[in-house]
Order: structure tokens, then sequence, then C-alpha cells
């Protein structure tokens, strides 16, 4: 009977869709603006390194090499699918290198934390994404086999259907019901201004990331009428709508109010304290995901150009942003994703000496 059924569920097994490789090597480091919609599975894992770093990275830039391509027996016979593998370096490196460098400064604490030693911080970090969710850890195993690597902290995550945007963008709801993401620099001129370090040369072609790890009290916004709910966003839950009117893609108008005063945005909506306008600073790209353990919440990665753009836009949330009290982060780094490598440009030649 066993033999049976399982012959039976084998033969009901269809092939999975067709996915595209994507390129390693090139200017800039796959994972972040390539693939344009983000793979469904991640995987971040932070380390501290206790080697040379120039040696180092160029070694994982080679086995990054082998492993999207397919061509490493470690990945056990796993298609290697669209793996992308994006590797960053903390702010201690950075600073042994040059601490005049764009990513040589620390993220300082910041309200509703609760951050262990070990998971603040970090000297490596590697980000994998891929449509099979067993492709990132498998890879993860392979680069993290060498000496002189200690891994702190890992986090998966993954992400729901897409809803449409505008054009070809659309963004993943998240764990509390709302579409994620939607806001971001899209076109390369919005890119170029807050998005890749252009200089000095040795980053150009690189970005700043910001890891953070963040739980969410489910039950408690749960428990908020749907209007509430819709108040802490500042969008509607379903549509993604701004309050204010218009379509998913349209900013909101956030000097829009009712007839008799009052906001359409409330004062403390989340899309209005973390509006890159009022903030005063530039926009942030986000590939954010859904997490279930240790505890339901969000793996939350931003890249941007200047550390500003992350941690003023922290500080103006801090001042009374609706959201912020249903979040406890639990993990926290930033990293200088470093330019992208090539057979004869290995992976960080630029930064540090091999």
């Amino acid at each position: 009977m066993t033999t049976g059924l399982a012959a039976g569920c084998h033969a009901a097994s269809a092939p999975g869709p067709v996915v595209t490789t994507v390129a390693a090597t090139g200017a800039l480091q796959a994972g972040v603006t390539l693939p344009g919609t983000p793979q469904p599975h991640l995987l971040v894992v932070v380390t501290d390194v206790s080697v040379a770093p120039g040696p180092l990275l160029a070694d994982l830039g080679r086995h990054v090499q082998a492993l999207t391509a397919g061509a490493d027996d470690r990945l056990l016979g796993l298609p290697t699918g669209d793996l992308t593998v994006t590797i960053g370096v903390g702010p201690r490196l950075v600073r042994e290198s040059d601490p005049k460098l764009p990513g040589a400064t620390d993220l300082a604490p910041s309200s509703h934390e609760a951050i262990a030693p070990e998971a603040r911080g970090g000297d490596l970090l590697l980000q994998l994404c891929a449509s099979d969710p067993l492709v990132p850890p498998v890879a993860a195993a392979a680069l993290l086999a060498r000496p002189g690597v200690r891994e702190r902290w890992r986090q998966s995550g993954s992400r729901g259907p897409h809803v449409p945007v505008t054009g070809e963008l659309s963004a993943p709801r998240n764990l509390l019901g709302f579409v994620d993401g939607i806001v971001g620099p899209r076109t390369d001129a919005d890119r170029q201004r807050d998005l890749w370090l252009a200089g000095p040369a040795p980053v150009a072609g690189g970005t700043i990331a910001v890891v953070r790890r963040m739980e969410l009290d489910l039950t408690r916004f749960a428990g908020l009428p749907v209007a509430a709910q819709e108040g802490v966003f500042g969008r509607r839950r379903d549509t993604g709508v701004p309050l204010s009117g218009g379509v998913i893609a349209d900013g909101p108008e956030l000097g829009a109010k009712t007839p008799d005063g009052r906001y359409l945005v409330p004062a403390d909506a989340h899309i209005r304290r973390a509006h890159a306008n009022v903030v005063g600073v530039g926009s942030m790209l986000r590939r954010s995901y859904s997490m279930d353990s240790p505890a339901p919440g969000l793996v939350f990665v931003s890249f941007q150009n200047d550390l500003r753009t992350f941690t003023a836009t922290l500080a103006h949330m801090e001042g009374g942003d609706a959201l912020l009290p249903f979040t406890t982060t639990t993990a926290s780094g930033t990293f200088l994703i470093l330019p992208g490598f090539d057979e004869g440009r290995p992976l960080g030649s630029t930064v540090f000496s091999s």
C-alpha cells in the first residue's frame, strides 16, 4: 500500500516553472535590482571574519560564480535556477581599509529594539535569493565552509504573490496584510541619484544595505478595525491606494484634508512619517520578506547610497510613526555591498588588497 501511494504521488508530480538564470558577474552585483521582480525566497547570513578580507572575498566571488552557474557539486544536485548571492562587508572591515569610505559607519541603537549582542553588526553579509526554497541554505553552506568565517545570525523569509503597481512593477503583501515596497527608486535616473554609489572609485557600483529582523505584534494589529489599520499605514488595505486617493502607484497628497479639516493621511501614518520628501532624504530600495520563525515578522533589507537615508527616516519615524509600536527589531546591521565583479576584477578587489 505504501509503495503504491508513493508511486502514485510521484506519477502525479509536475515539473516546476522554468526560471531564468541570473548572471553573477557584471558592473553591479545581482540581488539588488536584478532580477527585477525579487525571487520568493530569501536567506540572509551575517558572520564575523578573522582572516584577511581580500583573499576571502575573491574566493567567495569565484564560488558564487560556480554556484549560480550550477557548476558546484556542493549544490547536491539541485538546479541552480535563479539563485543570486549578494555580498557586503560590515563597517569594521571598511574602516580597516579606509575609514573615509561609505559603509564605515555603524548603525546606532534605536527605539523598539531587543537585540542580543551577537545579532548586532557583523563583518560579512550573504544575501541569497531563489525561487526554490532549498537552494539558499544549501548554497550558503557551501560558501560558509571555510576557515576564518564564524556565523553570527541568519534569517530566512518568503514573499507572497505580487500585486501589480504600475507597468512591470509589482509588490507583495506583508504579514499585516498591506502591499509592501511600493515606493522606491525605479528609473535609471532615480537609481543613479539614490541607490548606487558613484564614488570614490573603489566603491563605485556598490550600495549601502541595512538589514533588520523585525518581529510584528500580529495579534494586536489584527484586533484593530480595518479603518484603524489603514490609518497606521496611510493606505487602503485591499488596494494599496493612498488614503488621499488616486491609484496604488500614486504618492500620497499629504496636504489633502476632509471637509472638517482632518488630514486624509493621518499625521502619524507610516506613509507620511517615512516619506522621503518629508524627511528630506533620497528614497531607498527595499527587498523585504515575511518570516514566521522565530516569530511572525519581517526581514527588512533596504539599499541606498547614503546611510543617512535610512537613519534620518528611522529617526523621523521614532518621532511618531503609528507602525513602530507594532514592531520589535531583534537583529540589525549595515553593510557596504561591494561593486560587481568578473574574471578580471575579483570580488572586493577595488576595496581590499588580495
